[in-house]
């Protein structure tokens, strides 16, 4: 929190090719947690969430434009294209490795004569609003090339039990050739994706968007964001088809397949800016070389008509695609059944973008182990209104995500304290202002663009400043906040740390604050709690003599014996606005900020907070940053 001086001043989709259409020329590929900041996870429980299953590539042979979807349940659920094109069918395991020989039923089967007769391609499978969906692609049966987009629904939980409804054909402004839809929701609008071809363009296949009205029809205009303009994207045929979306670091990127369905068949990749508007073409910037190809190392040929998916762990980032093992066929590519399923780990660059790498060659995938990411929320010395958002890999060396990312609508926002809590949004909470009684909260799917929630009111009489809110969540995964209130029945300026709990699980609600028991006596503030040891370590400004000192408790709410005063572990006075973070070596780092010289520092403990290395200054934020948090993650 803030220095004298700052208190004073504060006042102031045949015939014998399927290629005879349009001219003569259509290819279709497409049938070719973290309890948060202040709580330390269990060695056992890191080593768990650091491990995803091994599995062994091909995953589920002869199963092409493979598509699995991790639901709530804890399945995966595996959907594909089967190499006679006659019908829907579904696996479901609770590990990635399982989908090899889970048991495979046929949901749904091609009608005997007239619309859905044939060609039934790249189904894809989705829980939307309580139901399940099948999105595929399919023809009539006197008319096998007249290919167009089709929606199945069941209303049951289990999507092997219940009836798979009709819901019809996905009706688009322009009446063509058209195949490989999904879906995804972005800022609470659902969008579909999807190839079709365009008359008027005179290629195989573009990539279009639209809105939609409900999850089997479309609203609007359909907007192609992509055509095959690259010399691979028209090898054998221009194609761009099979889109799928993955939203992270603050962009969306859509993957696409392009080129014939042979060796030359590849991924290309499209992003926009999650500000952006997905309906908007120029939103889309394509990646001007392929991100994922044929490959003689490792003898995968055709990789392609991807979906995404996460490991066991819940964070490692998975590719689902489909390739061949040989790269000559004989005849047709679309008759040759040996388009494979597979997966591998998606990596990310430093920069944000995913890493496709290479596919990788047949054999037992190699053990996953997640990566750590430290994400730091800050205000700054040069603005109290302003969200600054940093990631690390080390918890050291700070990239900025984004500044400013996020302006409350009224006030200011210092001392942003960051969780990721169980909804799956990453939550701040914040001092409001110099003076009253509210703290603030906002969140964020991806830790760049934040959304004001609320500002919460302690029902506390007499409270005159609330300042310093921590979010602390504990080993039972209940959500808390330490914050320092000056009361009137202090003087001015004369804080104590009080406790309050989320009494729901949409952070709505709290208990009444409650003093921290055996720090309630003195002029504490910028109280930060975590867990070790079995004790609850608070480490709080002494704000009479400005050190930053240490209390142990066997209860969160106290009572703490102080375990450190002073100077005890070397840091010197006129500190505060201490926040610790677990690091990977089993040690500890404390930030804190060194107000009066305008630097800020660190320290690291490797013997549970009995030693503290020298202070040394955050390299590049010294000076800049104020009162940060910071969040670690595996990823």
């Amino acid at each position: 929190m803030p220095t004298a001086r700052e208190r004073r001043s504060s006042r102031s989709d045949g015939q014998p090719s399927r290629r005879l259409v349009l001219m003569g020329a259509l290819a279709l590929g497409a049938a070719a947690g973290t309890p948060g900041l202040a709580e330390a996870a269990a060695p056992a429980a890191r080593e768990t969430a650091a491990r995803a299953a091994r599995y062994a590539n091909p995953l589920v042979r002869n199963r092409a434009d493979p598509h699995i979807f991790k639901h709530s349940d804890g399945y995966y659920y595996f959907t594909a294209t089967a190499p006679e094109y006659d019908r829907i069918i579904l696996r479901r395991s609770r590990t990635l490795a399982g989908l090899a020989t889970a048991a495979e039923s046929v949901i749904w089967k091609k009608h005997a004569g007239g619309d859905m007769g044939a060609h039934i391609w790249a189904p894809e499978i989705h829980f939307i609003d309580g139901k399940w969906y099948v999105y595929f692609a399919s023809a009539p049966a006197d008319d096998v090339w007249k290919i167009r987009m089709w929606v199945l629904e069941n209303a049951s939980a289990n999507p092997f039990a219940g009836t798979w409804t009709e819901k019809g054909r996905i009706a688009t402004p322009i009446d063509s050739f058209s195949l490989d839809a999904s879906t995804f929701v972005h800022r609470g609008t659902r969008y579909l994706i999807w190839a079709q071809s365009n008359p008027d363009v005179g290629n195989n296949s573009s990539i279009y968007i639209a809105k939609m009205a409900n999850p089997w029809t479309i609203t609007g205009p359909q907007v192609e964001i992509s055509r095959p303009t690259y010399d691979w994207e028209t090898r054998g045929y221009k194609v761009n088809e099979g889109p799928s979306v993955l939203q992270k670091n603050g962009r969306l990127f859509l993957t696409y397949s392009a080129s014939a369905t042979d060796a030359n068949y590849c991924m290309g990749l499209l992003t926009a800016s999650a500000d952006s508007d997905p309906l908007a073409a120029a939103s889309w910037k394509k990646s001007p070389q392929p991100v994922f190809t044929s490959n003689d190392t490792t003898k995968q040929y055709g990789p392609g008509h991807n979906s995404f998916t996460v490991a066991e762990d819940g964070r490692t980032d998975v590719l689902v695609y489909h390739a061949r093992q040989y790269k000559d066929i004989t005849g047709d590519p679309l008759n040759d059944p040996n388009r494979h399923t597979r997966v591998q780990t998606l990596g990310w660059k430093a920069d944000g973008t995913p890493d496709f790498g290479i596919p990788v060659a047949d054999g037992p995938a190699p053990e996953i182990k997640a990566a750590t990411r430290y994400t730091m929320t800050a205000f700054t010395n040069s603005s109290e209104s302003n969200l600054y958002v940093y990631d690390s890999p080390d918890a050291l060396t700070y990239t900025l995500l984004k500044g400013p990312a996020y302006t409350p609508p009224a006030e200011l926002i210092r001392d942003p304290s960051i969780i990721k809590h169980s909804d799956g949004y990453y939550y701040i909470v914040y001092t409001t202002n110099w003076t009253g009684n509210t703290i603030g909260f906002a969140r964020s799917r991806d830790r760049v663009n934040w959304t004001f929630v609320r500002n919460h009111t302690l029902p506390l009489a007499g409270l005159e400043r609330t300042w310093a809110p921590e979010f602390f969540v504990d080993a039972g995964g209940s959500v808390n906040i330490i914050v320092s209130l000056d009361t009137t029945d202090t003087p001015d300026y004369i804080f104590r740390p009080h406790l309050l709990t989320a009494t729901n699980a949409s952070l709505s609600s709290w208990t009444t604050p409650k003093p921290l028991t055996g720090l309630d006596k003195a002029n504490y503030i910028d109280t930060f709690v975590v867990r070790h040891g079995g004790q609850y370590h608070a480490f709080t400004k002494q704000e009479t003599t400005k050190y930053i000192e240490h209390a142990t408790a066997t209860s969160l709410g106290g009572p703490y014996t102080l375990r450190g005063t002073g100077d005890w572990a070397g840091w010197g006075s006129w500190r505060e606005g201490p926040a610790l973070v677990p690091l990977d070596n089993g040690g500890w780092r404390i930030f804190f900020d060194g107000y009066a010289e305008k630097k800020y520092y660190y320290s690291d403990s490797l013997d549970g907070f009995r030693t503290w290395t020298p202070i040394r200054e955050l390299p590049r934020l010294s000076g800049f940053a104020r009162h940060f948090t910071v969040l670690k993650e595996s990823v």
